[in-house]
């Protein structure tokens, strides 16, 4: 049964260290974790490839983002798992990084992004007006 699985002394603070994908296989494979990946049939995961610097950003940016949801997930589960905690603020702080350096050089990510002296939203080309991501 599943729950036999669940360890449920909260005083453990870390039985087992999770084999973890970094955050470009994890967004590949769509799960940051080894052992839980199970390949479908004959899929073979496709490396993304980035085209220009901004495209290499934003796709960094995402990669982080993929970790951090995924770890996320699993320390609802497992809060008292330091390495994986650990992680989770490394990717944080790389995400921040990430973000600060696109929005200085391609403007903000997202509407609520309003450190800036202007209204930077609508600037564009948006991506259907020909513009890239």
């Amino acid at each position: 049964m599943f729950f036999d699985d669940i360890l449920f002394d909260t005083n453990v603070k870390m039985m087992n260290t999770p084999n973890l994908f970094n955050e470009k296989e994890g967004l590949m494979y769509g799960n940051m974790f080894r052992n839980e990946y199970d390949q479908y049939k004959n899929y073979h995961v496709t490396k993304i490839n980035a085209l220009t610097d901004k495209e290499e950003l934003l796709l960094k940016i995402y990669e982080y983002d993929f970790a951090l949801n995924d770890l996320s997930l699993y320390l609802d589960l497992h809060p008292d798992n330091d390495y994986v905690y650990n992680q989770f603020r490394k990717y944080t702080e790389e995400s921040k990084k990430c973000i600060d350096l696109y929005e200085k050089k391609y403007g903000p990510l997202e509407l609520c992004d309003s450190n800036y002296t202007s209204y930077m939203w609508e600037k564009g080309p948006w991506p259907f007006e020909g513009g890239n991501i």
